[in-house]
């Protein structure tokens, strides 16, 4: 009744003030690269980001918001709504160079944003497949597109694997692409330039035309690490391991960019009718592949099938919403099509039952837009967290369960350097000690070697640092997860990886990467 009450006030407020009609809202959908669960304020208090740490707690946190282990796969599903294994993204990423991608026969997210009557902008990075122009963004639906085409690069020389990837592109004449290789951009620090460009695009959109979709995959904090000194200094004496001071700092520039966006959502007027979204594509990265990111206490991280590296630091916020604290309802990346897409056609107050979006196929999302915004429970009682073929493992989350069939990835728990290690450990073997009036099998508390056979099994809810294998308890629900597994791999294609193509070579092309291939 509460909810309902609000936005009845915030309608009438926004009818007296002359708002736009929130039938359209403007969606900012914010992404941080290799974000760590417990790298961000509501969970690590020395992360200075206020910004974004505002926007959430008078927002919602979504607590349980999963991704896909790492960040193409993570990306694909955001755009079709469907799990990787079923579009041939469930293994790796797409590395420069390599003649393949999210296919052109998939409608994305930009193609129905924009049927919906919404301009569509994209700032920072794509990392879809770049072989043929027919797969960059400008020719899946958008609009505009600023920023780099690859996985990776330097922030400030906007280089990867020796040449320079950093453009502006916008759709050119007879379904070309207008390709503009941004060399100026070289030595300015890359959250510098995509706050500018978001705020551009902002200034310069004219909200009695279309209401504003903003993409806006931010590179950070993605390796390398590299910040502005004096980001860097804002953590001397606070921080004293060297990565861990260089990744929080580089939060706090990532911050910076989000303030410039809402800051020009509000100056352009618009705020008030906008949905700003903001999630990881993956957990951090541990141990040798980390740069400072920590996940604790989920356990594993980036690549891994673990809590730690698919359970995303998120929320969603919007003046035409209540603060709702922290919801624990299950989403999966593969609901933002569906739910996106209804706001885009239903409204922020759009009634589920009679209004349900534009048609979108056989995806495996929902929309969760009630579940969201708390006037309903969530439709989600399981989803795939991945099947990789060449890998042979797989996992599913089902119910409170989460099942997995051979190598899960690194499984180490990696606590922030500041915490006392031998205090780190005392607590961890409490905490198994306690568990074990649950269970007194632990041979699987630590990562080791792994066939493909190998079944683990955890109870994410009572036990969401994974600590406590209990499959030898629970055949019943084993044997049902096999079933669920055995159904998602009869929708899986191959993946669709190939090797590097030497034709792409930049040397061809002025020392950038650029589509080399008439189709891929």
């Amino acid at each position: 009744m509460t909810q309902i009450l609000y936005f009845l006030l915030v309608t009438v407020v926004g009818m007296a003030w002359g708002l736009a009609d929130p039938s359209k809202p403007n969606i900012v959908l914010m992404i941080s690269d290799d974000l760590g669960w417990s790298d961000m304020p509501w969970h690590d208090s020395l992360a200075i980001a206020p910004t974004l740490t505002a926007l959430a707690e008078s927002g919602t946190i979504l607590d349980r918001l999963y991704v896909q282990p790492i960040c193409s796969p993570t990306r694909s599903a955001l755009m079709t709504g469907k799990y990787p294994s079923r579009i041939g993204q469930q293994h790796g990423t797409i590395n420069a160079g390599e003649p393949w991608g999210l296919g052109t026969n998939e409608t994305i997210i930009a193609n129905y944003m924009s049927e919906l009557g919404y301009a569509v902008h994209g700032v920072g990075k794509w990392h879809l497949g770049y072989c043929s122009w027919d797969m960059t963004p400008v020719r899946r639906g958008f609009d505009s597109f600023y920023g780099y085409y690859n996985g990776h690069e330097t922030y400030y020389t906007k280089v990867t694997h020796t040449y320079f990837d950093f453009r502006l592109d916008t759709p050119g004449p007879k379904d070309t692409v207008n390709d503009k290789v941004l060399f100026e951009a070289n030595n300015t620090y890359s959250a510098y330039l995509y706050a500018k460009q978001a705020s551009q695009v902002i200034q310069e959109h004219n909200p009695d035309e279309k209401p504003l979709f903003l993409y806006f995959p931010i590179q950070s904090v993605h390796n390398p690490n590299e910040v502005p000194d004096n980001y860097f200094q804002m953590y001397e004496g606070i921080v004293e391991d060297e990565k861990r001071r260089t990744l929080l700092a580089m939060i706090t520039a990532m911050d910076d960019a989000a303030k410039v966006v809402v800051d020009s959502l509000k100056t352009k007027g618009i705020w008030e009718n906008t949905v700003f979204i903001f999630f990881s594509d993956n957990g951090g990265p541990i141990l040798g592949i980390g740069n400072g990111q920590t996940n604790y206490p989920l356990r594993g991280g980036k690549y891994s099938y673990w809590e730690g590296g698919v359970r995303s630091a998120s929320f969603i916020h919007s003046p035409m919403l209540p603060p709702a604290g922290v919801n624990t309802q299950l989403l999966h990346v593969t609901d933002w099509l569906p739910t996106l897409t209804f706001l885009g056609a239903c409204g922020v107050y759009g009634d589920e039952d009679k209004c349900s979006g534009p048609k979108l196929g056989d995806i495996d999302g929902s929309n969760q837009w009630g579940a969201i915004r708390g006037s309903r429970s969530s439709s989600r009682t399981e989803f795939l967290v991945n099947i990789d073929q060449d890998a042979n493992n797989s996992a599913l989350r089902w119910h409170q369960y989460k099942l997995y069939k051979g190598n899960p990835g690194n499984g180490a728990w990696v606590p922030p350097p500041r915490i006392n290690a031998d205090l780190f450990r005392s607590q961890f073997t409490k905490h198994v000690e306690d568990r074990k009036r649950y269970s007194s099998d632990l041979d699987y508390v630590f990562a080791g070697p792994y066939d493909a056979q190998k079944i683990q099994l955890y109870d994410v809810e009572l036990d969401p640092a994974e600590t406590v294998e209990i499959s030898k308890q629970n055949p019943d629900i084993v044997n049902k997860m096999l079933e669920r597994l055995e159904y998602y791999m009869s929708r899986a294609v191959e993946p669709h990886n190939k090797p590097h193509d030497p034709n792409s070579d930049p040397s061809k092309f002025n020392g950038t990467w650029t589509p080399w291939l008439a189709s891929c």
